[in-house]
């Protein structure tokens, strides 16, 4: 099911959502797009393909890798193989090329159409009513309300209903084009930091709130559209933080330590490279620079050896939390790492 919108958009219902493909003339001239999705919305990838081939005489591929989020659109291998003039980015909204690398230029590359996935999907009066009072039991005053790029577009009805439940509720300014008002992405919650006692995530998953708590320390409610509950992430939160405190303080000693340099053209960041660099050449701790695309437990083991001692993860901060948080030597963000390296656990750094 499609429409074009008075604004000449291309806005098409797959599955819960709607996705929003842009101008229709986007693709009329294009010889070859590749689809790319997050793994939750791959299964309705034909729904996109079926449209972008009414309006384009183009060969369409569904990109079927794990594609992370904006930062890993995966250019230098599509541009040597398949060589497609659009990529079509589904669910994400630009990454901000200036925490990656600012040298980095985009000519030659194929065009980036992002298009944005909208949830249809709304909590119950039921479910926010327990979000409220999850809320008042930790004694919140004002209360930041954020959600993942699916869900942002209701979020000031979110706040209005909280504030009709007596929660004095606010969504912070986006940053545009890279979030909307209210959006947070897995390795960037600046526009969360505004000033509150609390906050609400609207999201599926732990992913998004895990990283909330971690770059606020604040206590955390979160809203599931999807299982329509409300869950106090706090004590999960409390748990993992002093999980990352153990990790840095573990690496206090370290003496010779793993970077870890993605090579992910949205996770390639020099200038984090030459910071931890230099931090450790103050030191007087010694390093190996490790470069890795795809950064895994499996990888780790078969570079580790008796030399390393901890490591640090510059591609992308979550892989020391989600996927290395139980090895057995200390895996840290690039913020531990900086904490490990001056010695301390306060304040919390997370991400960079």
């Amino acid at each position: 099911m499609s429409r074009e919108a008075a604004r000449n958009t291309l806005l098409i219902q797959c599955g819960g959502y709607e996705i929003d493909l842009g101008p229709p003339d986007t693709y009329r001239e294009a010889r070859r797009i590749v689809v790319q999705l997050p793994d939750g919305l791959k299964q309705e990838a034909n729904c996109i393909v079926d449209e972008l081939a009414k309006h384009s005489g183009a060969e369409v591929y569904i990109h079927g890798d794990p594609s992370y989020g904006a930062c890993d659109l995966q250019y230098p291998q599509l541009k040597a193989t398949l060589d497609p003039d659009i990529i079509v980015h589904v669910g994400h909204t630009p990454y901000p090329e200036g925490i990656a690398n600012p040298r980095l230029q985009p000519r030659g590359r194929p065009r980036v159409v992002y298009a944005p996935a909208r949830s249809m999907l709304r909590p119950s009066t039921r479910t926010l009513e327990e979000a409220a009072r999850l809320l008042v039991s930790r004694s919140a005053g004002r209360v930041v309300v954020v959600a993942t790029g699916q869900h942002a577009h209701i979020l000031e009805w979110v706040a209005g209903e909280l504030r009709r439940l007596g929660v004095d509720a606010v969504v912070p300014k986006g940053l545009q084009p890279y979030f909307l008002d209210g959006q947070v992405i897995g390795c960037d919650y600046r526009i969360a930091l505004a000033k509150g006692d609390a906050y609400l995530i609207v999201a599926g998953g732990i992913f998004h709130a895990l990283g909330l708590y971690l770059a606020t320390r604040r206590p955390l409610v979160k809203v599931d559209p999807y299982r329509d509950e409300a869950v106090d992430l706090t004590p999960l939160g409390e748990r993992t933080l002093k999980i990352r405190l153990y990790k840095v303080s573990k690496a206090m000693d370290a003496r010779r330590w793993g970077i870890i340099v993605g090579l992910k053209t949205g996770q390639y960041r020099p200038w984090l490279v030459e910071a931890l660099r230099r931090r450790m050449s103050e030191a007087g701790v010694e390093y190996r620079l490790i470069a890795v695309e795809n950064m895994s437990e499996n990888v780790l083991r078969n570079l580790d050896n008796d030399w390393y001692q901890a490591f640090t993860v510059t591609s992308c901060p979550r892989i020391p939390i989600d996927d290395l948080q139980d090895y057995e030597k200390p895996v840290l963000t690039p913020g531990e790492a900086f904490m490990a390296l001056e010695g301390r656990l306060e304040p919390y750094r997370f991400p960079w």
